[in-house]
């Protein structure tokens, strides 16, 4: 029933259907080209146990694989396995899972290019090194950018190219990594949340702060 309710011409049918926690694994890779899922696990996935996610990687619709990637619990070598998947899709689910070496991620940048770009930078475990690598890409990613500014392990490298777009200077302002000299800079800038983020930044040398201090 499942298989067939896939192809039901309603939006919410073929939703409900794909939110089942016992949907088949090929049903949901009929309902993923037609219908909105979110970026969250899907109850079947999160459901599954180890032989049925292992299945699912495996699977010859990247969109499946692509599901599986999503899941942040994954074993090792499956969570290694999809990150070197060629489809760009599975790459990106599963760019952020923690755990992948700063090795894999770039060998994913190498392959995909701007596609898995922000995903990679949303990885916690990205070394500064690589985030600046991702900031200076070309051609340029403005979502990466955004997850580099407000990445713990963002250095000054990183950062900089993050205070050149508008999305993301907000965010770097506020890093405490960014260099002073930037911080006391983006104090005179016209966007308002960007002066309020920097006057807050641990960075902001004091004599400078006390100067804003009525």
């Amino acid at each position: 029933m499942s298989r067939v309710l896939a192809t039901d011409p309603g939006v919410k049918v073929r939703r409900a259907v794909a939110h089942h926690p016992r949907v088949p694994f090929d049903a949901l890779a009929r309902l993923t080209p037609t219908t909105r899922l979110g970026p969250a696990p899907l109850p079947r996935i999160r459901a599954a146990t180890g032989e049925e996610l292992t299945e699912a990687a495996a699977s010859a619709h990247a969109r499946v694989r692509m599901l599986v990637g999503r899941r942040r619990d994954l074993p090792p070598e499956l969570r290694d396995a999809l990150a070197a998947d060629p489809d760009a899709s599975v790459a990106k689910a599963v760019a952020p899972h923690p755990g992948l070496s700063p090795e894999r991620l770039r060998a994913m940048v190498a392959r995909h290019g701007v596609q898995v770009l922000a995903a990679v930078a949303a990885n916690p475990d990205a070394p500064g090194d690589l985030l600046a690598e991702l900031a200076r890409h070309e051609p340029p990613g403005r979502r990466a950018l955004r997850e580099i500014a407000s990445h713990p392990n963002a250095t000054a490298e990183a950062l900089l190219p993050c205070t050149a777009d508008g999305k993301s200077r907000v965010r770097a302002a506020s890093h405490p990594a960014l260099p002073p000299t930037v911080v006391v800079e983006l104090l005179a800038d016209p966007d308002p949340a960007v002066v309020e983020a920097a006057a807050g930044n641990p960075a902001l040398p004091p004599a400078v702060l006390a100067d804003l201090v009525p």
